[in-house]
């Protein structure tokens, strides 16, 4: 007596959930097959729902998810040999600008082996990424620019500096010679603190260096 094959019926409850998702979700079978996918799916890859039940994820769209690693890392998670979390996609649609996606996948396993499925979760980061990069670039310029401002006022200092201690060796007075001195180790104490700026976190001025600076320029008046 031949045995009659067992027909599977997805939970409706299920298919509504996943339908429904905010979320870009796809509901596969084993072999990978689309069982349902989410509107948000749908509308975030800009594919038409209608033809999506019943076919292969290598052929959504035109084709641009036929990613060797993705299909058989999703055909290891089916057999219990792998996990997919986190695991980071870029999909590449002509004429379309390539999209950084990252994939979670698990088995949705109800103690029949031949009713394995697979629910999978997409996330576009592409705009985050974006953001996070133009950040890091106005903050690289920010030092740089402030390197550059930094080095400026140093060798502005430095130059007032001269001029005080060449003026100071030029007078006859002891008493204008005593206030150009003064006035040169304001400017230098001045140039401590700057120099030591670049190189502390949160503007704050490490004192043994500062002093020692302070000292060495003191000492070459």
């Amino acid at each position: 007596m031949s045995k009659e094959p067992i027909v599977h019926f997805e939970a409706a409850s299920t298919l509504a959930v996943v339908v429904s998702s905010n979320e870009p979700l796809l509901f596969l079978s084993a072999d990978q097959k689309v069982i349902a996918a989410s509107t948000s799916f749908c509308r975030t890859f800009e594919i038409d729902p209608a033809t999506i039940p019943g076919r292969a994820l290598s052929e959504l769209g035109n084709g641009e998810w036929a990613m060797p690693k993705l299909v058989s890392l999703l055909k290891a998670t089916a057999s219990g040999s792998a996990r997919i979390e986190a695991y980071e996609i870029d999909l590449k649609r002509p004429e379309r600008k390539t999209r950084q996606l990252i994939v979670n996948a698990q088995v949705l396993d109800d103690g029949d082996k031949d009713h394995i499925r697979l629910l999978i979760a997409i996330t576009d980061v592409t705009d985050a990424r974006a953001e996070a990069k133009l950040k890091d670039d106005l903050i690289r310029e920010k030092a740089i620019l402030i390197q550059e401002v930094q080095h400026r006022v140093a060798n502005s200092l430095q130059i007032i500096a001269s001029v005080l201690m060449q003026s100071a060796r030029r007078v006859q007075s002891e008493e204008a010679r005593g206030h150009l001195h003064n006035a040169h180790n304001r400017v230098m104490s001045i140039a401590a603190v700057q120099r030591q700026l670049p190189t502390s976190p949160g503007g704050i001025v490490e004192l043994r260096s500062y002093f020692t600076h302070l000292c060495e320029a003191s000492a070459h008046r």
